[in-house]
C-alpha cells in the first residue's frame, strides 16, 4: 500500500494518536474483564496460558494477521499497518487498570463502555490517516481476494476463529465483544464524519 504524502505530517499525528486511544481503550476494557472484543479476547488468552502482557500479545496476534496477509498479496500492508501495531502495544503497556478489576461491578462497566468507545474513535482516526490499514483489517480484505468470498463472512470467520482459540486458552468470550458489535460502528462513523469536517484531510 502505499504511502500517502499530502499531509504526511498530519497524518503521522493522527496515526500516533489513534494508537493511543486504541492502546488506551483496549487496556481499560480488558482490565474491566468484562472484555472488549474477540480480538482482545485473544489477548486475554494468551495472557492466561502463557503469562505473555498484553502489548505482546497484540503484536502476536497482529504477525499472525499480517502472515495471512503477507502469503496472500503483501500490497494490503502499508506504513501504518506495521508501526501502528508497536505503538499500539507501547501505549497497552503504558497504562496499567488492574485496580478495576477488584472494583464494584458498576464500575467496570463504565470502564468496559468507555474502553470500547475510546477503541472505536481510535480505529476512526487511525482509518482517517490512510497509512496503512490494521493488521485484523488487511487480513479480512486478503481473504476476500483470495477466496472471493464476502468481506462479513471473512470477518465473521476471523471473529469465530478467534473466539474458538480464546477458549482454548480458557479465556471465554464476555458481554464485551457484544457491546462492541452494537456500539463501536456507530461511533466509528460519527467520529469519522465529525473528523473529516475539521481536518483538511480528503
Amino acid at each position: 500500500m502505499r504511502l500517502k504524502k499530502d499531509k504526511l505530517g498530519l497524518r503521522l499525528v493522527l496515526l500516533v494518536i489513534s494508537c493511543f486511544l486504541i492502546g488506551l481503550g483496549a487496556k481499560m476494557a480488558g482490565s474491566s474483564t468484562l472484555g472488549a472484543d474477540v480480538v482482545v479476547l485473544v489477548w486475554e488468552g494468551l495472557n492466561r496460558t502463557f503469562g505473555v502482557d498484553m502489548g505482546t500479545a497484540n503484536i502476536i496476534v497482529s504477525l499472525v494477521f499480517l502472515g495471512i496477509t503477507f502469503s496472500i498479496n503483501w500490497r494490503y500492508i502499508g506504513f501504518g499497518t506495521v508501526v501502528g501495531m508497536f505503538l499500539q502495544s507501547f501505549f497497552i503497556n503504558l497504562f496499567d487498570f488492574s485496580a478495576i478489576a477488584e472494583m464494584d461491578i458498576t464500575i467496570k462497566i463504565i470502564a468496559m463502555v468507555v474502553g470500547i468507545a475510546l477503541i472505536a474513535i481510535g480505529c476512526a482516526v487511525y482509518a482517517l490517516a490512510e497509512l496503512g490499514v490494521g493488521p485484523y483489517i488487511a487480513a479480512t480484505l486478503a481473504l476476500h481476494e483470495k477466496f472471493k468470498t464476502s468481506i462479513p463472512r471473512n470477518k465473521f470467520l476471523i471473529d469465530a476463529s478467534c473466539v474458538i482459540i480464546a477458549a482454548i486458552m480458557g479465556q471465554w468470550p464476555t458481554i464485551g465483544p457484544v457491546v462492541s458489535l452494537v456500539i463501536s460502528g456507530v461511533i466509528m462513523d460519527q467520529t469519522m464524519v465529525i473528523l473529516k469536517k475539521l481536518l483538511p484531510i480528503k
